[in-house]
């Protein structure tokens, strides 16, 4: 194996590790003060994460095409993004 293969493997479980620690506080978070747009901001940081993640198993653990695999996790990533966006707006 390249050692691309083996940066893009340390890369993606760095982002495993960072993601879940995020959703980990925004979840905290949201428990400890009932906040509704934390809740939203954990759901975002998941969907990120999850993106990201997908994106490299379908990939190297299914064998999918790399556009396949990269067009899956961008398309989980966006919706991440857009559950961000909902809980900055979503403050009343």
């Amino acid at each position: 194996m390249s050692e691309i293969f083996w940066f893009a493997t340390v890369a993606k479980v760095i982002a495993l590790a960072l993601g879940g620690f995020i959703v980990y506080l925004a979840y905290k978070g949201y428990r400890r003060n009932n906040s509704r747009p934390l809740f939203y901001v954990a759901i975002g940081f998941g969907l990120i994460t999850a993106g990201t993640i997908a994106e490299g198993a379908l990939y190297v653990l299914l064998g999918s095409e790399l556009l396949g695999a990269i067009a899956t996790g961008t398309t989980i990533m966006v919706f991440g993004f857009i559950a961000i966006i909902y809980s900055i707006y979503s403050v009343k």
